[in-house]
Parts: C-alpha cells; sequence; structure tokens
C-alpha cells in the first residue's frame, strides 16, 4: 500500500474543511497531490496539461505520455454531483480516442472506458468513494 497515499486519504476523511472547498482548491489540495502520489509529474505540463482543450471546451487535465493523450481528468467541487458531468467527459474522451476518463469531485472518482460499446453510462467501470471505502482498497 502507498503510505502516503493511506495518510492523504485520511486527511480527506478528517478534515471536513475539504468537503466544502472549490473546484480549483479540489484540484490544488486533493487530485493533484493524488496524480503525484501515482508517480505522474505533477510539475510537467507536458505530462499532466492543464486546461487541454477539446473542439472548443476544456478539460481539466490532460494526463499524458510521449505527447500522447492517455487519461481525460475532470474535476469537480467537493460538493458537487457528479451525476450531470458524465456525458460530456465520455464524450470529449471518444472524440479525442483517450482510452480512460476519470471524473471527481476530490472524493468521489468515477472511471469510464470511452472507446468501449454502448451508452455512456455503460462505460463507467470503477468507482472509488474515499469517504467510505477502507483506506487500504483505496490506496
Amino acid at each position: 500500500m502507498n503510505e502516503k497515499l493511506a495518510t492523504l486519504f485520511n486527511k480527506i476523511r478528517t478534515d471536513g474543511g475539504l468537503l466544502t472547498v472549490s473546484e480549483a482548491q479540489t484540484s490544488q489540495g486533493i487530485v493533484l497531490p493524488i496524480l503525484h502520489n501515482l508517480g505522474w509529474n505533477i510539475f510537467d505540463t507536458s505530462e499532466v496539461v492543464p486546461e487541454y482543450s477539446v473542439g472548443g471546451k476544456r478539460v481539466d487535465f490532460a494526463l499524458q505520455i510521449d505527447t500522447a493523450d492517455k487519461v481525460f481528468l475532470e474535476i469537480k467541487k467537493t460538493s458537487e454531483d457528479l451525476e450531470k458531468h458524465q456525458e460530456q467527459l465520455v464524450y470529449y474522451s471518444f472524440q479525442q480516442g483517450v482510452r480512460l476518463a476519470i471524473l471527481t469531485n476530490g472524493v468521489t472518482w468515477w472511471f469510464y472506458l470511452p472507446l468501449e460499446e454502448g451508452s455512456w453510462e455503460h462505460r463507467k467501470f470503477f468507482t472509488i468513494d474515499l469517504m467510505e471505502q477502507a483506506i487500504e482498497d483505496a490506496a
């Protein structure tokens, strides 16, 4: 288990103030530290590309390897219900040929396979809820 991730997840659970932060604070205080602990170089804007343009719109982050889009990541504030944001993210990811899309409010993480067949609702294949799941399972 990644001890740094487990510590961060525990902080999210115990710091009630984190549950009322803005989208930018969610990004900076929760999502980017998680990406960093997963091995992404959050200081390299050619690897973790902020405000990535997709057909005149923007996705919060594109995670790239050798300039190839690998993951689209859309972030909402911690109190935001993710339901109404799924279709747009999956559509953008499909249009760009991205194999993995993640929608998160920092606490709940929904994972999608945009290139799979079926409706966008059926492309969600995994969920992590940092408030509900055992820290060891999420880390």
